[in-house]
């Protein structure tokens, strides 16, 4: 046979590595165009440069290997585009994930100075207060998209009794497990009058303390630098824990506003420490 080559000249000519090409042997997807039965050699096609090309292009592009077969495979141009779209679209996905990262780890690399969403940490003293609350086991990876019906269900629960909101709605983060993969949360809005006790709403009460606070500028998703900075005031100022940590939503989220535009104060109950 007349325009073959053996596989290393191939393999320098597609810029595909010999381990490469029996690879795809083994595959199916870019076969020799014959093999010595004495041998094992292989050889390959001149004809075969453009099938080669596309294997590498696709595979520099990140595509899986089950998924360039399907590629070469299809009987249409509109099949290989469907395959590559759906490909296309996990790629996005991973660069919006990617993106997320990179600017958590910003955040993470402006600390301890002042972080663009952090306030500075004060001191206040909060007043006892009746409160309309509910309780709800948020995964910690979906906090936000259980909240937001459990606050429905809330403000649902008191439109029904005519109770109006006293202050901002907040909560109340209960768990103690840090191992735990879910955190049991109340969620509670201050009310003038206790609620009558339903299936979605109880009376609670939010007890008359000192708070370490500092207000968050911003989506959940940047929270944490909140907590990080009361930690170190606590620590700095020997401070002691005296209750769950508290969000109240100054800002809450709402159709129309913008994300740079919540606010969130971010409170720890605490007490100096004995004897001072």
């Amino acid at each position: 046979m007349t325009g073959l080559m053996p596989i290393g000249v191939f393999a320098r000519a597609t810029r595909l590595s010999v381990r490469a090409l029996r690879n795809y042997d083994r595959l199916g997807l870019l076969v020799p165009a014959s093999v010595d039965p004495d041998t094992g050699y292989r050889r390959y096609s001149v004809d075969q440069f453009p099938r080669a090309g596309l294997v590498r292009r696709l595979r520099e592009l990140e595509v899986p290997l089950p998924e360039i077969a399907e590629i070469l495979a299809a009987d249409t141009p509109e099949q290989a585009r469907a395959v590559v779209e759906r490909h296309r679209v996990r790629v996005a996905a991973r660069a919006a994930r990617l993106d997320e990262i990179a600017g958590r780890l910003g955040a993470v690399l402006a600390e301890p100075g002042r972080v663009s969403g952090w306030l500075g940490v004060y001191e206040r003293w909060r007043d006892a207060r009746h409160t309309a609350r509910t309780l709800v086991r948020a995964p910690l990876g979906g906090l936000a998209e259980t909240l937001a019906p459990g606050f429905a269900r809330l403000f649902t629960g008191l439109a029904a009794q005519g109770i109006a909101p006293a202050g901002p709605a907040g909560s109340r983060y209960l768990s103690d497990d840090l191992d735990a993969t879910e955190l049991e949360v109340e969620l509670f809005v201050p009310v003038a009058r206790p609620p009558r006790p339903t299936a979605t709403i109880t009376a609670g009460e939010l007890p008359g303390c000192l708070l370490t606070a500092t207000v968050h500028e911003g989506g959940h998703d940047t929270i944490e630098t909140a907590y990080r900075s009361l930690g170190r005031w606590i620590a700095e100022h020997d401070r002691v824990l005296a209750g769950p940590a508290e969000e109240h939503y100054l800002v809450p989220p709402a159709p129309g506003v913008a994300t740079t535009a919540l606010r969130t104060e971010v409170t720890w109950p605490v007490r100096p420490p004995s004897g001072s």
